[in-house]
């Protein structure tokens, strides 16, 4: 039977524009053969280390970046909903999100669903990340916790991690904690934290509503 449940949320307010929010997040919950290592508890601990990265770099982000870990993707995403419906009530401006949800495998870079002028703009950071192996950026992306997010002018990413792997340990068995690399991870939660901070410093999203 159905239990109530609830979403983890944290975040650094912004220092000028607090206003604009800006979401990084993963899901809580797993499916129940395994521990949900990779799918999705690679995404909620990459997620809290961009917070803990931006703030080991001193960066005092413009906008409020708050970090998500979404309850019950895997059945319903009424997670990614009820934050939806609470930022809609409350009258919150959300004008990025990006969601680590395809394990916690290499990065090689991010999906994107935004407009052609931010899609622009984000094909000029390639060659920041093109030394990493990590520029691979693609039209279409974002994750399922944010999409309820989604209105004109904002823009959604999601990490795109190296897939070869990922089917190995998708709602298996061996969706484990002894499954992850520390170093993959961490690889990860660096592209993440790069892509948060462009996303700031540059007003992507910035007609957002």
């Amino acid at each position: 039977e159905d239990v109530q449940s609830y979403n983890v949320i944290g975040e650094i307010r912004g220092s000028s524009k607090p206003e604009e929010i800006m979401v990084v997040g993963g899901h809580l919950d797993s499916w129940d053969l395994g521990d949900g290592a990779h799918d999705d508890g690679a995404g909620c601990v990459q997620s809290m280390e961009v917070l803990r990265l931006l703030k080991k770099s001193g960066y005092k982000p413009k906008r409020t970046i708050r970090v998500v870990l979404f309850m019950n993707e895997e059945n319903g995403l009424r997670g990614g909903r009820k934050y939806a419906a609470e930022a809609d009530q409350k009258g919150e401006k959300h004008v990025f999100a990006l969601e680590s949800d395809a394990g916690g495998f290499t990065p090689r870079g991010f999906g994107f669903d935004s407009s052609d002028s931010d899609f622009e703009k984000i094909m000029g950071w390639k060659d920041l990340f093109e030394p990493y192996l990590s520029d691979h950026f693609t039209r279409g992306g974002g994750g399922a916790d944010i999409r309820p997010l989604k209105k004109e002018g904002m823009v959604l990413a999601g990490l795109r991690p190296d897939s070869q792997r990922y089917f190995a340990h998708h709602h298996a068995q061996n969706d484990t904690f002894e499954h992850v690399n520390r170093r993959e991870l961490e690889l990860g939660a660096a592209a993440m934290t790069s892509l948060l901070y462009l996303a700031d410093k540059y007003e992507l999203g910035s007609t957002g509503n």
